[in-house]
């Protein structure tokens, strides 16, 4: 995996890129907030290994890229997140991409694909935000009047390790290297973590009429979906994926037993099983 610096939107931006060559469509890798790139570790070489150029992006303000100015994260109108997931892939050459998003990156990757279908060869929504209401009530407390200030001053000493584990089923299956970058990187982000994620969700959930502004524009994209959930997600429910499907009724579902919220560090092998194939598929498809 070889890290990048680029510029994006004029913003100083992180990519991580393991590259498979040009044999098939690159893969566009979004995580969650506060995340990083590293999220996706155990499964960019065998991604990159099927033929796929593989990127995997800091979003502003998380992992080392730098944090955004003031801007409206997810619209619904002229929206910062897709836009800068489009000029990232402008600025490094991707003109078509297979779109995989985590979490709030799923939520990104949506609309990404709803704003720029011809640009997205396929999408694969993990435990995806933003298409269910439902959200894990920790995140929706980050909401609260306050929490901006509050998330200026120093946290907790474990909290980013707690973080961390509310996003495993199994935290035995935690190897110490992540825990060391959800210190480093968790903590230096929390207080764009709760800008983010004050823009998207409210104390009820994911707020209501951007769901619907972003919900109504899924006809748009008609290509190739996949949801993949762990079963055990406590943060955004299983259950969510019948949302996806009404909402993309075209989509196919995975759902992977024995897993959390961060389902691709924690079950590598099924995630690959499920998106593997649907990647090839949408090749061949593409190649047809």
């Amino acid at each position: 995996m070889e890290p990048r610096t680029i510029t994006v939107e004029g913003l100083r931006t992180r990519v991580v890129i393991e590259d498979g060559g040009n044999a098939r469509h690159p893969i566009v890798l979004i995580h969650g907030v506060g995340g990083w790139a590293e999220t996706w570790r155990p499964v960019v070489a065998p991604l990159a290994a099927a033929g796929h150029r593989v990127v995997a992006l800091d979003l502003p303000g998380f992992g080392e890229s730098q944090a955004p100015g003031r801007v409206s994260y997810f619209g619904p109108e002229d929206a910062f997140y897709p836009r800068f997931v489009l000029a990232a892939m402008e600025v490094l050459g991707i003109e078509r991409a297979h779109i995989v998003g985590q979490s709030m990156g799923g939520a990104v990757a949506f609309m990404v694909a709803v704003t720029a279908p011809e640009r997205t060869r396929s999408l694969v929504l993990v435990a995806a935000g933003g298409l269910g209401r439902e959200v894990a009530f920790y995140l929706r407390a980050c909401t609260l009047p306050g929490m901006g200030l509050l998330a200026r001053l120093p946290r907790p000493k474990n909290a980013a390790r707690d973080a961390l584990r509310s996003c495993f089923y199994d935290a035995g299956r935690i190897p110490e290297q992540l825990y060391e970058e959800a210190v480093r990187y968790g903590n230096a982000s929390f207080s764009e973590f709760v800008r983010a994620i004050s823009a998207g969700v409210n104390i009820r959930g994911v707020r209501r009429p951007l769901r619907e502004a972003w919900v109504a524009r899924a006809s748009r994209y008609n290509g190739p979906a996949l949801a993949v959930w762990g079963r055990e997600d406590y943060v955004l429910p299983v259950r969510h994926v019948q949302d996806v499907q009404r909402i993309l009724p075209l989509a196919q579902a995975h759902v992977i037993e024995r897993c959390g919220h961060l389902v691709m560090f924690e079950r590598p092998d099924e995630f690959l099983a499920a998106t593997l194939p649907f990647l090839d598929r949408a090749e061949h498809a593409a190649a047809a």
